[in-house]
């Protein structure tokens, strides 16, 4: 036989956790924008990032072809800035720039340097949709992911380096073991995020966005749109390789935004944007992809 307690039987203080508990379930479970902090291990400072994603950045420039056109730099680091200075890291000195490709793609370096494609300019189609794409990568600063695993790497490194001292590991099992947790740390690119650091980005995003005065749909509407093109990979690999999963946070990010509705009057397009799509279309086309070896 089923036993049943009877709410109206129990001491009073059971009663009165229960009745809370009952309350606290009944309501509305409310996101908020999280809090990015360094990783334990990295003590790195906001000089020595900067430094080092410098240095990254001027390999990266020698690497991949960068379009150099002076008005549609000037509109995009213009939208970067404003969209940075409302970030959790306005002190950091942020830099953006164009690369001439067409793949749609976007990246970050360590220390406020992020790159767009140009493929990724083609793609979007209002303000919002590029502030939220940008605003998304200077989450992944933000929230120190490249340089958490910078610091992760380095304590392998030096981990392996005393233990090969102490003649625990040989240099075969250091050489194997660095290239399972890392290999080297000079760029940044191609590193793949994980879902929890997209996640994190997306979220820094959104709010982001909406104290630069930005309508947070934007990133939402240009991932929705990019989900339905993964069949295409000449159109999203560079930026599926990097950003995966788009379809999964759409939803995450519309459940955020009806959790927390934000303000009405955001802004969700300008001239200067559709000048600057105008602009870019004039420019001749990006020079043939390279052809991996």
């Amino acid at each position: 036989m089923k036993k049943f307690i009877h709410i109206s039987r129990l001491p009073g203080n059971k009663l009165g956790g229960l009745l809370l508990l009952l309350v606290l379930f009944s309501l509305p479970l409310r996101a908020e924008e999280p809090t990015a902090s360094k990783a334990i291990y990295n003590t790195f400072s906001d000089e020595e990032e900067m430094a080092m994603g410098r240095k990254a950045a001027e390999e990266t420039d020698r690497q991949v072809p960068l379009l150099n056109a002076s008005l549609l730099l000037a509109y995009l680091n213009n939208l970067g800035q404003k969209v940075a200075q409302a970030s959790r890291r306005p002190q950091i000195q942020y830099s953006f720039k164009i690369v001439n490709t067409d793949t749609v793609n976007a990246f970050s370096l360590p220390g406020g340097f992020v790159y767009i494609h140009r493929g990724l300019l083609d793609f979007v189609v209002n303000e919002s949709e590029l502030a939220g794409v940008m605003a998304h990568e200077v989450g992944h600063i933000v929230a120190y992911h490249s340089m958490n695993d910078v610091a992760r790497r380095a304590l392998v490194d030096r981990g392996m380096y005393e233990l090969q001292k102490a003649g625990v590991l040989s240099d075969r099992q250091v050489v194997d073991t660095l290239q399972r947790y890392g290999g080297p740390i000079l760029l940044f690119a191609d590193r793949k995020f994980s879902r929890e650091e997209e996640s994190e980005a997306d979220m820094l995003g959104i709010y982001n966005t909406i104290r630069a005065g930005y309508d947070p749909l934007g990133l939402v509407t240009a991932l929705a749109r990019l989900s339905k093109f993964t069949g295409n990979p000449t159109l999203v690999e560079a930026l599926l390789m990097n950003h995966p999963l788009p379809g999964e946070r759409v939803t995450a990010l519309r459940a955020e935004l009806q959790q927390n509705p934000p303000p009405k009057g955001l802004e969700k397009d300008s001239a200067e944007f559709q000048a600057a799509k105008l602009y870019l279309q004039a420019l001749p086309p990006p020079p043939p992809a390279k052809k991996q070896p």
